[in-house]
């Protein structure tokens, strides 16, 4: 009786997975390795993916010795050094989070309520008002973008 579940969960998993596969699209793995090298060479929009280049930069601004004040006007730098010619996507969002040490592996970011969004990558650095938060020194940003990097944790103190 069980084993007989098992093969008919079993059965309804491979089902989900190529209906996921087909509402979504092939999958590059599951595609001919000859044909994506071929659309490759042809510029195939098919393979874009394979031509994406991701840009994660390093956020310099804040740091540890970093201390902001709620209700400040603050900026978050990134280093522009690395930057490629063509990133797949140069608008901005920032969000704070914070890292606990009895959570270590969740980063608490504030999805809803973005620090500053809409801006470009390319400028290196974004301005904005520190919003009102509780005083902590665990606090840090996330740049989202074309990719995903967190600063080092700083401090924010209540005015």
């Amino acid at each position: 009786m069980f084993s007989k579940f098992i093969s008919r969960l079993t059965l309804l998993f491979a089902v989900h997975s190529l209906l996921v596969a087909y509402v979504l699209g092939a999958c590059l793995p599951c595609t001919n390795p000859t044909k994506r090298l071929a659309n490759l060479r042809q510029g195939d929009s098919d393979s874009a993916l394979a031509r994406r280049t991701v840009y994660s930069p390093k956020i310099t601004t804040p740091n540890e010795r970093t201390v902001w004040t709620v209700g400040s006007y603050v900026d978050v730098v990134w280093d522009l050094s690395e930057m490629p010619a063509n990133i797949t996507n140069p608008n901005g969002t920032l969000v704070l989070g914070y890292m606990s040490d009895a959570d270590k592996y969740n980063e608490h970011l504030d999805l809803s309520h973005p620090l500053a969004k809409d801006f470009d990558l390319r400028h290196g650095r974004v301005t904005f008002k520190v919003p009102k938060v509780s005083s902590r020194a665990d606090y840090i940003v996330v740049l989202m973008g074309d990719s995903g990097n967190a600063s080092p944790k700083f401090t924010i103190e209540e005015a």
